[in-house]
């Protein structure tokens, strides 16, 4: 598993077991796993060992692992929205939570997204060539070209009544 997911899995327990214990997930150091938010508005988490993500993101990359407890994803994210996390803001790689949901093909995640205020004409700024420069129309394009088997049809739905 990929340090990013394997960090987002510890997060998502972590924030769960604090929402349990009525206590604030984003205040306070989830120091049994070793991660913290960088600052009160919880909109970043960090090893302190130089591993840090914006926290939508690092959510909309969990999502579909966390099948069936998806919920708990789904408070982080709404938890973020709500302390005022940047909903564009992109992870190392440059997918904005919106892109990250286009490329998991999470219909619920791009609607969450798009209500909260993503822009889907936003550039991909990525090391990666072949998506740097995308917007999230054109982004999606390019995943129903190269994965033609994937439907990705009711995210081409949502994304033309943003148009």
């Amino acid at each position: 598993m990929p340090l990013r997911m394997r960090y987002a899995s510890q997060v998502i327990g972590a924030v769960f077991v604090a929402a349990l214990a009525g206590g604030s997930a984003w205040a306070e150091p989830i120091n049994s796993l070793g991660l913290r938010t960088t600052d009160a508005s919880g909109c970043h988490l960090t090893d302190g060992r130089g591993f840090e993500a914006p926290t939508i993101v690092l959510m909309a990359g969990v999502y579909d692992k966390l099948l069936p407890e998806a919920a708990v994803a789904l408070k982080v994210i709404d938890v973020a929205i709500e302390a005022g996390c940047d909903i564009d803001e992109p992870d190392e790689l440059g997918f904005s939570p919106l892109n990250a949901a286009i490329l998991y093909n999470e219909p619920v995640l791009v609607e969450r997204f798009l209500r909260a205020g993503a822009d889907p004409h936003r550039r991909i700024v990525s090391p990666r060539a072949s998506i740097n420069g995308l917007d999230s129309f054109e982004f999606l394009h390019l995943l129903e070209t190269k994965a033609p088997s994937q439907n990705r049809a009711a995210l081409r739905e949502m994304l033309r009544d943003r148009d």
